[in-house]
């Protein structure tokens, strides 16, 4: 597979997390640009999988009832 264009990006990190992603980086082999892209690509990725999800649900709104719609049926068929 290729790989994807890169661009240079100064990221600021916390000073014990820039340690621990260093050493995790020597421990994996990986870059921390590649443990960095990585990471992002899997938040993104979650993102979208919420995004989509949303999306569905605002569709099944559509066909849903508001409740008090249902509450005027209850009235008019005696129910309340």
């Amino acid at each position: 597979m290729k790989k994807p264009k890169r661009s240079a990006t100064t990221v600021y990190l916390d000073v014990t997390v820039a340690m621990a992603a260093k050493v995790k980086a020597a421990l994996t082999g990986k870059s921390l640009s590649d443990m960095v892209n990585d990471s992002l690509t899997q938040s993104l990725s979650r993102d979208a999988a919420d995004l989509e999800i949303f999306r569905e649900r605002r569709k099944e709104e559509k066909h849903a009832r508001s409740y008090e719609d249902v509450v005027a049926d209850m009235k008019r068929d005696g129910l309340l």
